[in-house]
């Protein structure tokens, strides 16, 4: 049993906050649908949506055994999709809500098989999904008559692909197929008929996608990507293929998200600005930008016209402010928050947002970082400091809302989360800087930070510990191996401990997508090795907790099993936290509140 200590105790209010997010408009503008996770884990709630714009009362839809993933509503008549692993093993299976009083009824019942969400046929009869029940290492397309069950393979072959949409015809699917790399994609038009794919977007050189949307007169969609350009914008392209034409290009910004205005005359879009939302909207060619500048502060995940055009549906979140839904109107430029977040008592009014600050890399590249500087002022010694790695290494770390950041400044604990080289948002050019061969120079980056956060005068040098997950717990494993006398601690949840094993352990349908970043066994036996902090294992001398789920299959828990196998046999200060029927994190409060108190116990102990 975890010993209950002072930190142990003080960090489970923060754990008890509940959070909204994901939320969707029905096609007749009745009802607003989202996730939360009021009783423990995320299930699906509804609240009637007045023409105003007022919200009722809550109603949840789902009493699922496990939290429930992405959903759509059908765009003609009642029914919710919506999708459900087994203990976050993402192996996603479809189902479907008929309407809003009736129990949930399952399309797919293959729990091996990972199936990702598509998309819904106009008419609301069909959907496109993708799934690798052929062979777990391609995803194949299918469409489904959602009636009679009855299904059909329309594209199978080598690699990742899924389906983004419906042709307004409904003859064909918009297919994004990433068979290179997540970070090196195409975008093809599918007929459903004779399985024929046509280019839409050809280029030369990588591109990535991220969303696109599809106009209704069938002359094709705009699209935000970053082909021919280091950042993403928005694209034109035609439903017949050929060059594409840029909409909205933000200097040495990234446009991130878009919707289309019911009318498509107008295109709302999400712009990244170091790491913070800004909405903006232009006429469909891309002329006329408005902005609000009274928009809350943070962080935006998506965003939707309501059915009759008045305004934005959007989930907002900041570092100080818990995950909430908002509405803008567009005719007043008010924002009003439709659905907030339950805190549970705690008070949040003293929560910290970070600044940004910038620092000098190794060979002169200036990498941000978000530094989170406690209300208390630094004791005699200066603040101790955490260091918290995002993971992807395809991500970007960014201010919003994160109880374990605010209770570590609740305790007079510094953090800095920097966007080491390899890190999304800044651009194609600084995110290919880790790639394969490069993989050290953003450790390096760490590094360098780790030194000028040490040397400033309200900081205790000797007390910095790092933590990350996933990817960002290799580069905790990395940080400790690497330069072993300027760490004090390690908190590694998740991590990759040795690149080898990963690539043949990790799920075959994600594998080429981890091969194009870390570098194909085959090619870079020698490198990978070395990049492997199990290999220099010996070198570590900071207490280290590892923590790991059973079911992760991303990083399968044989990566932390490993280290800690090795570190205990030398002797060395390891903590070792096992968590069943859980994935790539923890998706169950229960859980949270036992990873989160182990963690703030050992941080108590050795920060």
């Amino acid at each position: 049993m975890t010993e209950k200590t002072f930190w142990a105790a003080a960090i489970e209010p923060y754990l008890e906050v509940r959070a909204v997010k994901a939320p969707a408009v029905s096609p007749d503008g009745a009802w607003l649908a989202y996730l939360s996770d009021e009783t423990g884990f995320n299930q699906l709630y509804v609240r009637p949506l007045s023409a105003t714009g007022n919200v009722g009362t809550a109603r949840q839809l789902t009493h699922m055994p496990e939290p429930v993933g992405a959903f759509a509503f059908n765009p003609k008549r009642a029914g919710i999709l919506f999708t459900m692993d087994c203990g976050g093993d993402e192996r996603h299976q479809l189902w479907l809500l008929p309407d809003l009083d009736s129990p949930p009824l399952p399309l797919t019942k293959a729990p091996t098989v990972v199936h990702l969400w598509g998309a819904w046929s106009p008419d609301g009869k069909r959907i496109a999904y993708a799934s690798n029940a052929r062979s777990p290492h391609d995803m194949a397309v299918h469409v489904m008559d959602v009636e009679t069950g009855e299904f059909s393979t329309v594209l199978s072959g080598r690699g990742m692909r899924e389906v983004l949409a419906f042709f307004p015809d409904g003859k064909s699917l918009l297919v994004r197929e990433s068979v290179r790399s997540g970070n090196d994609q195409d975008i093809y038009r599918l007929e459903i008929d004779t399985g024929a794919l046509s280019p839409l977007m050809p280029h030369e050189g990588k591109a990535r996608y991220l969303a696109a949307r599809l106009f209704k007169d069938g002359s094709g969609g705009v699209a935000v990507c970053d082909q021919d350009s280091d950042f993403m914008a928005i694209r034109r392209f035609a439903a017949e293929g050929g060059s594409a034409a840029p909409v909205v290009e933000l200097p040495n910004r990234n446009a991130e998200a878009l919707a289309l205005a019911p009318d498509q005359t107008r295109i709302a879009f999400l712009a990244n600005e170091d790491g913070w939302s800004r909405i903006g909207i232009v006429e469909r060619d891309g002329s006329g930008l408005t902005s609000f500048e009274g928009q809350p502060s943070g962080v935006i995940g998506s965003i939707a016209f309501t059915p009759d055009g008045s305004s934005l549906i959007f989930p907002l979140e900041s570092a100080s402010r818990p995950p909430a839904i908002w509405r803008l109107d567009l005719g007043t430029g008010r924002f009003e928050e439709l659905v907030s977040a339950d805190a549970r008592g705690l008070d949040i009014s003293g929560f910290v947002d970070p600044v940004i600050a910038h620092f000098e890399s190794f060979d002169g590249l200036a990498i941000p970082a978000c530094i989170y500087t406690p209300a208390s002022p630094p004791p005699a010694g200066g603040y101790p400091v955490l260091f918290i790695v995002h993971g992807g290494p395809e991500m970007q770390w960014r201010p919003d809302f994160r109880t374990d950041v605010q209770f570590l400044l609740s305790q007079g604990v510094m953090v800095v989360a920097p966007n080491v080289r390899g890190s999304t948002g800044y651009g194609r050019t600084f995110h290919q800087l880790d790639d394969r061969e490069k993989r050290m120079d953003s450790v390096a980056d760490l590094t360098a930070i780790r030194l000028a956060v040490g040397a400033r005068d309200d900081v205790d040098a000797n007390r910095i510990g790092v933590f990350g997950r996933s990817y960002g717990g290799f580069m905790v494993l990395s940080a400790l191996t690497e330069d072993p006398e300027l760490w004090s601690l390690g908190v590694d949840f998740y991590g990759v401990g040795n690149f080898l094993t990963h690539l043949l352990a990790t799920g075959p349908w994600g594998r080429q997508q981890r091969a194009a970043e870390y570098g194909e066994p085959a090619v870079m036996r020698e490198a990978l090795e070395r990049f492997s902090p199990i290999n220099r294992i010996a070198r570590m001398k900071a207490p280290v907790l590892i923590v790991h789920a059973n079911r992760d299959p991303r990083v399968p828990m044989g990566q932390s099993e490993d280290v800690y196998s090795c570190l205990s046999g030398l002797g060395h200060d390891c903590e070792y936290l096992r968590i069943d029927h859980e994935g790539h994190g923890f998706a169950r409060r229960e859980n949270r509140v036992k990873v989160f108190s182990t963690f703030a116990r050992f941080l108590e102990k050795h920060l």
